[in-house]
């Protein structure tokens, strides 16, 4: 009788382990696969979705496996890439507390969200912080530039693009064509508005010829001379009223072309920078490089 309960029992716990043991089978695979489909929807570009099922897999693992590192980095990623760059900083600032070894690649990461968000004071203090490390500084040197450029400072993109050291690679032959747009992008040609503003205070309408907007300067010359004769015309002829509501239409029109005229020239300038801008970040979809650090 002790035999036969001796043997049942032994049965029964085998089954038990080989249940236990097929089950893990299946959920590593599951989780296997829930992860191939994850980095396929990032491919895609489909984040959100991409998100979710990185989330599954972390769900479905056990906090001490080798790839939870890289699958919470990839949802940050996620966050980066569909412009939730809150949620993004937020989830690389709680990875850095959970994973210190990789605290290099998402520091990166942080720069990089903060330099999409446009915040390029923040964006430029953890790059510098990055200067020193040995697989990252040439990526956070590249970095440094783009966010000299983002602002118009060309000469400080021009300095960081040269200072990229990796000889021989991709990202070493663009940082110089960087360096090179940078160096004329300082030599774009320029209208002071405060040499508009002094032109439009002598010569109405001058300030505008200035920037070669002729019709609106010959307009502002016309309205501002015209009204001027026809106050003074009335105020000849006796009609106060007329003359002082025509005079102040004339004061309007002369404070309003200074202004303009000064307006003017900060807006053209600001339109050249931005088509110069705009070329530079065409050249970078075409030949520009990806930065993955992980």
């Amino acid at each position: 009788m002790k035999r036969i309960f001796f043997l049942t029992s032994l049965l029964f716990n085998l089954c038990l382990l080989t249940g236990m043991c097929l089950s893990q089978e299946n959920l590593v695979g599951t989780r296997e696969n829930i992860l191939t489909f994850a980095d396929y929807l990032f491919e895609q570009e489909d984040y959100y979705r991409a998100a979710t099922e990185y989330k599954r897999v972390v769900f479905m693992s056990a906090q001490e496996e080798k790839n939870i590192p890289q699958v919470k980095f990839k949802i940050g990623l996620c966050y980066q890439k569909s412009r939730k760059w809150d949620v993004a900083l937020a989830n690389f600032k709680q990875l850095k507390k959970e994973f210190p070894a990789k605290l290099e690649s998402i520091d990166f990461e942080i720069g990089r969200t903060y330099y999409l968000k446009e915040n390029y004071y923040n964006a430029l203090e953890v790059f510098q912080g990055l200067l020193e490390s040995n697989k990252l500084s040439d990526y956070s040197q590249y970095m440094i530039g783009w966010c000299h450029l983002r602002q118009m400072d060309w000469p400080g993109a021009e300095l960081a693009f040269s200072q990229v050291k990796a000889d021989g690679t991709d990202l070493h032959a663009f940082s110089r064509d960087l360096a090179r747009y940078s160096e004329h992008g300082a030599k774009l040609s320029h209208r002071s508005p405060l040499i508009a503003g002094i032109i439009s205070t002598l010569i109405p309408g001058g300030g505008q010829i200035y920037l070669q907007r002729f019709g609106d300067g010959i307009f502002s010359m016309i309205a501002i001379f015209g009204t001027a004769y026809l106050s003074n015309h009335y105020y000849q002829e006796n009609h106060k009223t007329t003359a002082y509501i025509l005079g102040g239409l004339s004061a309007t029109f002369y404070a309003g072309n200074i202004y303009g005229a000064t307006a003017s020239a900060r807006l053209i300038n600001i339109s050249l920078k931005s088509h110069y801008l705009e070329e530079i970040d065409k050249t970078a979809s075409e030949k520009g490089v990806t930065i993955e650090v992980w």
